[in-house]
């Protein structure tokens, strides 16, 4: 009978201390009557129970892999506390949902579907374990705050598969951060003080059901409604609202990416960017929505949004700490100190990820030369038959030169990143190369010229629905901060949208001044684009700036112009069509050879290097430099002729900075300067090259026409004035046809090439506007 089981365990309330005496691990028969009745409200949960197994679960769960005997979270605990400074404040504490599933299915699924009743009391009794391990006063330590992450499959949701039965419950979500809101205070609780003059009674009321309830009736004079809020007694935690869209790869064909508001407090405020790839776990909440401001009526349709419990980066290669932060104290981490294997700073994954792209860097050949770079190659985009060159190329955009350390008081900050161009034939796979490189970035958007605005890749200004303010909501070049922006059809950019560019591309920001808002945004992003020639195919006969359509001051910001043609070769025609038939044969399918590196490790490679790897240039390497620009400043046809300007020294920079990260080196040697002018020539010069003469022009980038036509402009803008100061002596009429006749006359006696229309006319018309003549119809009278 009930009555021989002893006294019912009374309902202990909220805040009060879990039992003194230790329960034992094993539950028996008679536990469902022992706490009959100790029921949550509105819930099939037993508080004793669930008190019970969280206890368990953190003094006797190990990890499989566990070397020593301790238990995990035991151990967790006690290096939480002693990493904090101010023990008043608390901690977070993160409990891995996977664990707790392991561990007991019924936690697991009682923390899933009553989130906000199970979750306060995993706090209250991890407060109670702390005092007893660390055998500590009560009022010496803070709150303890349970963070909740990794939860099971079918508890990790896609955005599009949320319904309302999934309101009140704990679910984790993956997805892009597109805004972070301003800062805003949270009220915990309010002070209000009675306004009478000989009363000043103060009340102290909690946050409860998320509103605040003023006091009516005075309980000092017994005044109605004469409480007024004290402000400077309040109590406040931060919040902030993120907003989640959906990862490009979750949605499904013709749909639009779908979005969720996500609300931070305390310490998940601040804790990521615009542009990162997340995990989300917290609970799905709805709020009644008022149409009208201070009216009780309701919406009937509920806002709802996620109240994040913890906020995981997806670990794809995250670079975890701006090289800027870590060069903040002047000095950078050495790779021989090893910080990257401190356990302190990392956790046991990266640690493990991190002696793996190490020993990745450190294997040799037979001749003792690193073989990272040419594995890097082998795997960046293993589909794609040849075009080595243009990979390692790539490769080196995607590693970057070495940011440099800004002293105090310095603004300026030279450009890190390298830009690239492909451009040529069509089916020169230039789309591909390009979304391989979206796909290995640790951080990288895609966009398309056509479908991309100047609003889209900068900000755009849009009412935040909470506030009404107005707000700045980043565009692609910004989400792409310290990552590659992926422009592809860059040719058929609209002009106001390519203006942007000019900005982004040489001072790495972007400024905006609209609806009141002026603003600099940092777009410390590589571009990374491609384009088609006007004309559909590369003409050899005409240089690269009349092959595409693009302003010639943006050509010169690229560090690489990549020309990727289709030349008809039987060998290399018959290779491409084996290497293509191969990846559908079944044979072929048998031999395919996997890439030396998996593109996870790949990922993780980038980032590292990125995170931890700061080359410096040697003295040797900066002689190999100088002697590289000299000689490519004197390779021309004539003291005219600009073959090199000091953006290309900078690209050299750059890119053997980068190939001393590719392969984990401090130190910049004068091999790879020598690779990087190799890699130059390759790309810009070859690009460069003057159809006419065969010789390197840079200046036609600047000016779009090489030095002979520039030359023989200038020669024929002479000629024609000489013609005209003759004919205006002799007094004759002139038409253009007689005038033109003339000229044609003077270059054959010269036995020079005649003067087509395009030619002669552009003479003319700089002669009209230095006012030497003024052209009615086909009538010319001479000034």
């Amino acid at each position: 009978s009930p009555s021989s089981r002893g006294p019912r365990v009374p309902h202990r309330g909220f805040l009060a201390s879990s039992p003194p005496q230790p329960m034992d691990d094993g539950v028996d028969a008679h536990d469902d009557g022992a706490d009959e009745g100790n029921f949550l409200y509105g819930t099939d949960i037993n508080e004793t129970r669930v008190v019970r197994e969280f206890h368990q679960f953190i003094k006797t769960f190990r990890l499989a892999d566990a070397s020593d005997g301790q238990p995990h979270y035991i151990q967790l605990l006690h290096r939480r506390w002693e990493e904090t400074m101010q023990k008043e404040k608390g901690i977070k504490f993160p409990v891995d949902g996977l664990h707790i599933f392991e561990f007991s299915k019924s936690l697991y699924d009682h923390m899933v579907s009553f989130p906000t009743e199970v979750i306060p009391i995993f706090d209250r009794e991890l407060w109670n374990l702390s005092v007893r391990e660390l055998r500590a006063e009560p009022e010496d330590l803070g709150t303890c705050q349970v963070q909740v992450h990794s939860l099971c499959e079918n508890d990790s949701k896609i955005m599009r598969c949320m319904n309302p039965s999934d309101i009140e419950r704990l679910i984790s979500l993956k997805g892009i951060v597109i805004r972070c809101s301003d800062l805003v205070p949270d009220m915990l609780s309010a002070v209000f003080r009675c306004s009478m003059e000989d009363c000043k009674n103060e009340v102290a009321v909690a946050l409860s059901h998320w509103t605040i309830e003023e006091p009516t009736r005075c309980e000092g004079c017994g005044s109605s409604h004469s409480f007024q809020i004290v402000h400077n007694e309040c109590t406040f935690a931060d919040r902030q609202v993120l907003k989640l869209q959906e990862t490009p790869e979750l949605v499904p064909e013709g749909e639009t990416p779908q979005n969720v508001a996500v609300c931070c407090f305390d310490d998940l405020v601040d804790q990521v960017r615009p542009g990162d790839r997340v995990e989300v776990t917290g609970i799905y909440r709805a709020s009644p929505v008022r149409p009208i401001r201070n009216w009780k009526q309701c919406s009937a349709v509920y806002r709802t949004y996620i109240d994040a419990i913890s906020i995981a980066a997806e670990r794809k290669g995250q670079i975890d700490a701006p090289p800027d932060d870590v060069a903040a104290h002047g000095t950078r981490p050495k790779l021989a100190q090893e910080p990257d294997l401190d356990p302190e700073t990392n956790t046991e994954e990266e640690i493990k990820w991190n002696r793996r792209v190490r020993a990745l860097a450190a294997e040799k050949d037979d001749d003792g030369k690193p073989t990272v770079l040419g594995k890097l190659v082998q795997s960046f985009a293993p589909s794609i038959f040849e075009e080595d060159e243009v990979k390692r190329g790539l490769i080196t955009q995607l590693f970057g030169g070495t940011p440099p350390l800004s002293g105090p008081g310095q603004k300026h900050r030279a450009r890190p990143e390298i830009h690239a161009l492909l451009c040529g034939d069509p089916s020169t796979a230039k789309s591909q190369l390009l979304q391989y490189a979206y796909k290995l970035a640790p951080r990288g958007i895609y966009t398309s010229g056509k479908g991309s605005s100047a609003v889209g890749l900068t900000a755009s200004i849009n009412k935040d629905p909470v506030t009404k303010d107005l707000v700045l909501e980043s565009g692609a070049l910004v989400l792409a901060d310290r990552g590659v922006c992926c422009i592809d059809e860059f040719d058929k950019m609209d002009e106001n949208a390519r203006a942007v560019l000019h900005e982004a591309m040489e001072q790495q920001t972007v400024s905006v001044a609209k609806a009141g808002i002026v603003a600099s945004l940092n777009a410390r992003a590589s571009i990374l684009a491609s384009a088609n020639p006007k004309d559909s195919s590369y003409d050899p006969k005409m240089s690269v700036v009349e092959n595409i359509h693009l302003p010639k001051n943006l050509m010169t910001r690229f560090d690489f112009i990549w020309l990727m043609l289709d030349k008809r070769n039987r060998d290399s025609d018959k290779r491409l069509a084996e290497h293509l038939i191969s990846m559908y044969s079944e044979s072929g399918m048998k031999a395919k050879v996997q890439p030396a590196i998996e593109p996870e490790l790949f990922r993780r490679y980038i980032s590292f290097a990125k995170r931890w790897v700061f080359p410096e240039v040697s003295d040797e390497a900066a002689e190999a430099l100088v002697k590289s620009y000299t000689d490519l400043r004197n390779q021309g046809s004539s003291r005219e002729v600009i073959t090199a300007t000091p953006r290309n020294l900078e690209s050299l920079i750059r890119i053997s900075e980068s190939l001393a990260r590719a392969e984990l080196r401090e130190v910049v040697l004068a091999s790879d300067v020598a690779e990087a002018l190799r890699l130059l020539k390759v790309a810009t010069y070859a690009a460069a090259v003057d159809p006419e003469t065969g010789l390197i022009d840079m200046e036609q980038l600047i000016v779009g026409v090489g030095a002979a036509r520039r030359k023989r402009q200038r020669e024929l803008e002479a000629l024609l004035q000489e013609v005209l100061a003759e004919r205006a002596q002799s007094g004759s009429m002139l038409t253009v046809d007689s005038v033109k006749l003339v000229v044609n006359e003077r270059l054959g006696e010269r036995k020079e090439q005649l003067a087509n229309d395009g030619e002669f006319f552009g003479a003319l018309r700089v002669a009209e506007e230095q006012g030497l003549v003024r052209r009615q119809g086909r009538q010319i009278e001479v000034r």
